[in-house]
């Protein structure tokens, strides 16, 4: 039995023609050889025929006879196994577009007939359960007849990885739909968290299109009782946002992190859900960290006085 999964579908088979330039005329295909090599396949073609009449036949009497179901039963399978002798059996599958199914994912859904014959498959099932996987978005699922079975597949583009309730890291697509568990190869993707994040990773991720700088340090992104981001940096700074960032909330967000000052903070969370205010929550807020951090804010360059701090200042 030949590989049950193959990159590509290949035909095989010598062909027919007509006889070479340089080579003996008698080694050309003449219609005797060609009824030869094609005997058995038409041998095939009558058994089916045959059967296909006496199963009918059969079942036709065994329903005027008022048989039971275990009789019928017994003719199916007597017919199967015949079938199955005269060599409509499966001894080669075909699989095309599988990149990031998992080959165990794929033979389980088309539930294979080795101990049948291939004329009892139903390849209308068989694309039905793989349509139902995660990553399949198109399936064809082709019978040719006695022995090879073709699979032509379209998967789904991943987009973001998501952390389900679970801690299992999956692959999402751009609509949210989970996909599969991932297996380490889609790191590059950014990881989400939170129920309902995968719905909204698509709209975040293009907020971040044009801020590049910020982008390339977001470590992890949290949905919070789907009413605002938790953003985790590279540095261990958490940012607090709001469900849809605009363009003033990253221009404030990239002028803090700008800021040398803020940096000498030790900050712990950074949040900027409220629109006209922004709250800066210390790492350690001690008494001498808060004094530290609101010299730091109210300081002056040396040609300036220092400006007091305004009251109410938020940190």
């Amino acid at each position: 039995m030949q590989s049950l999964v193959s990159g590509t579908v290949s035909a095989k088979g010598p062909g027919i023609g007509a006889a070479q330039p340089g080579k003996d005329a008698a080694a050309a295909p003449s219609l005797f050889r060609f009824e030869l090599a094609h005997a058995d396949r038409a041998a095939r073609a009558g058994f089916v025929v045959s059967m296909v009449f006496l199963v009918a036949t059969a079942i036709y009497g065994l329903y005027l006879s008022g048989a039971t179901k275990s009789l019928f039963d017994e003719v199916s399978t007597f017919a199967d196994k015949a079938a199955y002798d005269a060599g409509f059996r499966l001894e080669d599958l075909a699989v095309s577009g599988s990149d990031n199914t998992p080959k165990e994912t794929l033979l389980k859904a088309l539930q294979l007939p080795f101990e049948h014959s291939s004329l009892s498959y139903d390849a209308a099932e068989a694309h039905d359960r793989l349509i139902a996987l995660g990553w399949i978005k198109t399936a064809e699922v082709r019978r040719v007849l006695p022995s090879r079975l073709e699979v032509v597949l379209t998967e789904r583009e991943p987009y973001a990885r998501w952390k389900d309730a679970a801690g299992v890291v999956q692959v999402v697509d751009r609509e949210g739909r989970v996909l599969g568990p991932s297996e380490g190869q889609f790191e590059t993707l950014l990881l989400f968290s939170g129920e309902g994040a995968p719905a909204e990773a698509a709209a975040f991720i293009e907020s971040l299109a044009d801020r590049e700088t910020i982008r390339s340090r977001v470590a992890e992104a949290s949905f919070v009782a789907e009413r605002f981001w938790q953003v985790k940096l590279d540095s261990g700074v958490t940012l607090k946002l709001p469900r849809k960032v605009g363009e003033l909330t990253f221009s404030k967000l990239e002028s803090v992190l700008a800021n040398s000052k803020i940096a000498e903070m030790a900050l712990d969370t950074i949040d900027l859900r409220l629109t006209h205010r922004t709250i800066l929550q210390l790492r350690e807020p001690t008494t001498a960290n808060r004094d530290k951090a609101i010299a730091l804010l109210t300081s002056a360059p040396a040609s300036q006085p220092a400006m007091p701090p305004r009251r109410g200042k938020a940190l």
